[in-house]
């Protein structure tokens, strides 16, 4: 690379630095949320939610029958004015200057007659799949430390605009054909939004018509049918039990994509009670006049509040930082992370990133002592390739061997 070139980059990566320090302040966290560090989310003040944000919403967001499933009730009273907000927010801070995914992480009290805290993660700037699993895998991280052991997931999509569309217009058709065998105030709901029928537990209390019904899947578009096969895929990775719930829609005024539950696995292998719920919002941007669009996803975790609050206060000093090059490796990466996290071994990482150059970038401004390498050849070995910043001496490390070989390296 040219001098001159390299001067510039340089600059601009100051320039970066700079804007990050003025606008993601890090913030004292609870210990419960400490997973999410290791994840690289980063914690912040919850957004101020404004009259001109609830305004906004209030056109879109469906007020009819209490009768809805509990997670849609969750995304219509919790999701939709701290979306506008997180997209106001993420506006006027200028945002989009810094490096891409955006990982916020913060939390609330809103539920308080479940005597239940409530930790909210955000990943902004992404239409990548690798979202929905940073999510899915940190919240059940954060729930293991909080005491929870085996999960399943239920999970849906409605897809992209095209797809959901498609969906809608089949699911009108269909139900037209059945409006006389549902209750007066499912025939109002159907009307104002077609999803209702799905997410009402009396419009159909035996479940004959939404058997046979149309479903999401089946009318995605490619797109949306590969960003959800990725993001099965990272769930088998993650070795956690998955039902496909086909009445698991969200509002799609506010939501889009994929949308999930994990709850808690009892004994009996039945899912029990709803530990987080998350979803895309694809699309609100320009449905609440802003003029660009802005990709991302976001999750709630609700975890049992404690009298005793331990914060923490500051980031963990990073090691390393962890660049991986291939889908095989994207997918080992979060088994690796969690090893590690266990261990209390904090490593920086852009798993959002897919390109070694993008990646490598936040190692040359960071100063961060070793670079953690997985790529395809390492995926297939089993492996890792661990490098000194300083010296450029690098050596392949197993992967079972890597919490011993950094804890040596802390101790050079």
């Amino acid at each position: 690379m040219p001098q001159t070139k390299s001067k510039k980059v340089s600059k601009k990566i100051s320039k970066s630095k700079n804007k990050e320090t003025n606008f993601i302040q890090f913030l004292p966290i609870n210990k419960s949320a400490e997973a999410a560090l290791y994840y690289g989310f980063i914690p912040t003040k919850p957004v101020k939610i404004t009259k001109d944000d609830t305004q906004k919403v209030s056109s879109l967001k469906d007020t009819g029958s209490k009768n809805h499933s509990g997670l849609h009730w969750l995304f219509s009273q919790l999701f939709a004015e701290e979306r506008v907000a997180l997209l106001r927010d993420y506006i006027e801070k200028n945002l989009s200057s810094q490096p891409q995914p955006i990982m916020l992480i913060h939390e609330t009290d809103i539920i308080r007659e479940r005597a239940k805290a409530t930790i909210n993660l955000e990943i902004m700037g992404t239409e990548k799949s690798i979202a929905e699993a940073l999510l899915i895998k940190t919240a059940t991280s954060i729930l293991h430390d909080a005491g929870y052991k085996d999960f399943v997931i239920e999970i849906n999509t409605i897809g992209d605009k095209e797809s959901s569309n498609k969906f809608t217009k089949e699911l009108i058709n269909y139900y037209k054909k059945h409006l006389n065998q549902l209750p007066a105030h499912c025939r109002q709901g159907f009307k104002k939004d077609p999803f209702y029928v799905l997410r009402c537990n009396t419009c159909d209390s035996k479940g004959v018509m939404k058997e046979t019904a149309p479903t999401s899947i089946s009318c995605l578009s490619d797109a949306s049918r590969t960003h959800f096969k990725e993001v099965l895929e990272f769930i088998e990775t993650m070795q956690i039990p998955y039902k496909i719930n086909n009445n698991l829609v969200p509002d799609k005024k506010y939501c889009s994509g994929v949308v999930y539950e994990i709850k808690e696995l009892k004994s009996d292998g039945e899912a029990g009670e709803t530990l987080a719920v998350g979803f895309r919002h694809d699309g609100i941007s320009q449905k609440v006049g802003l003029k660009k669009d802005n990709p991302g996803a976001g999750i709630k975790i609700f975890i049992k509040k404690k009298a005793t609050i331990k914060k923490i206060s500051k980031l963990p000093k990073p090691i390393a930082f962890y660049i991986q090059l291939g889908d095989e490796a994207k997918h080992r990466s979060l088994e690796v992370i969690e090893m590690l996290k266990r261990e209390k071994i904090y490593l920086q990482h852009m798993l959002g990133r897919d390109k070694f150059g993008s990646q490598f970038a936040h190692v040359e401004k960071s100063k961060i002592p070793y670079l953690i390498i997985m790529g395809k050849k390492e995926f297939i070995e089993n492996s890792v390739m661990v490098r000194e910043n300083s010296t450029r001496s690098q050596q392949t490390v197993a992967i079972k061997d890597l919490v011993e070989h950094i804890k040596n390296l802390n101790h050079k």
